[in-house]
């Protein structure tokens, strides 16, 4: 159940914060003016603030919303991939720093075998 709940969000989440949705909410608010109009300032009002904003402007704040989220994951993917990038550089720098220390041990190694007079420390 959880698996469907989550699939079913997610296509509402999306299909609701489109502008096609903005589009169809505003004609269903749009509409019903023809055959009945708010009297007065009052009424004009609460139409405007009651169905207007609070039906087609959340469409347009879920567009918004899933634009800037949008924008902040190919920011995230951006930075994740610099940051692999140096990964691998410091990986490679490692290998190296120890081929190196490896090569200097086998050289210490070599010096104490050819004068074994010198001090150990």
């Amino acid at each position: 159940m959880k698996q469907f709940n989550d699939w079913l969000g997610e296509r509402l989440s999306y299909w609701l914060s489109t502008m096609a949705m903005f589009y169809i909410i505003t004609g269903m608010v749009l509409v019903p003016l023809l055959f009945q109009r708010p009297q007065g300032l009052v009424g004009w009002m609460q139409y405007a603030i009651s169905v207007f904003f609070q039906g087609a402007a959340l469409p347009v704040l879920g567009y918004v919303a899933r634009r800037a989220g949008e924008g902040q994951e190919r920011v995230l993917n951006e930075t994740h991939d610099a940051v692999m990038e140096q990964l691998i550089l410091i990986k490679e720098d490692l290998e190296l720093a120890r081929e190196q220390r490896d090569e200097l041990e086998a050289l210490m190694t070599e010096l104490r075998v050819k004068s074994p007079n010198t001090n150990k420390e």
